[in-house]
């Protein structure tokens, strides 16, 4: 991962982290310790993060490319006089 990917990836997370505190407050969600903290967490995650990441990563593998460049121009036989 890049340097700007790190970075990327911290702002999102921090968005989501602001959407999830928010949302903890909204539905009175204990955060008041940290067991309580980490059990709203987990939860949240399991409800809307992590359908979005699995389904990301259930996704088929994309298929290779079809090569149309032709044929090769370049030998291998070294056999050359």
């Amino acid at each position: 991962m890049t340097e700007e990917e790190r970075q990327e990836l911290e702002q999102c997370s921090r968005r989501i982290a602001e959407l999830l505190y928010k949302e903890a407050c909204e539905q009175e969600r204990p955060v008041s310790t940290l067991g309580a903290i980490e059990s709203t967490v987990r939860a949240q995650l399991q409800d809307h993060v992590s359908p979005t990441i699995g389904a990301f990563f259930a996704k088929p593998p994309a298929a290779p490319s079809k090569d149309t460049s032709g044929p090769s121009t370049v030998s291998s036989d070294d056999s050359q006089s």
